[in-house]
């Protein structure tokens, strides 16, 4: 039972002190991997939302003219 949650504890739990990655992933520098999958992640999130409030405000006004206030 010790032995399954110290595999669990060092193979599959995220360390918040480490970026969220398992310390077994830093041990054998999978780290930076996960770093840059995660950031390429958020870029495309942020793209997407970037979009989607375009399109969003281009429907409601297709005109494309300022709103004055």
């Amino acid at each position: 039972m010790v032995q399954k949650y110290i595999t669990y504890y060092n193979e599959t739990r995220l360390h918040s002190a480490i970026g969220y990655v398992s310390p077994l992933d830093r041990l054998e520098a999978r780290d930076i991997e996960i770093f840059k999958e995660r950031d390429r992640k958020l870029e495309a999130a942020r793209e997407l939302r970037k979009h989607q409030r375009q399109r969003s405000y281009s429907e409601i006004n297709p005109s494309g003219e300022a709103f004055v206030c």
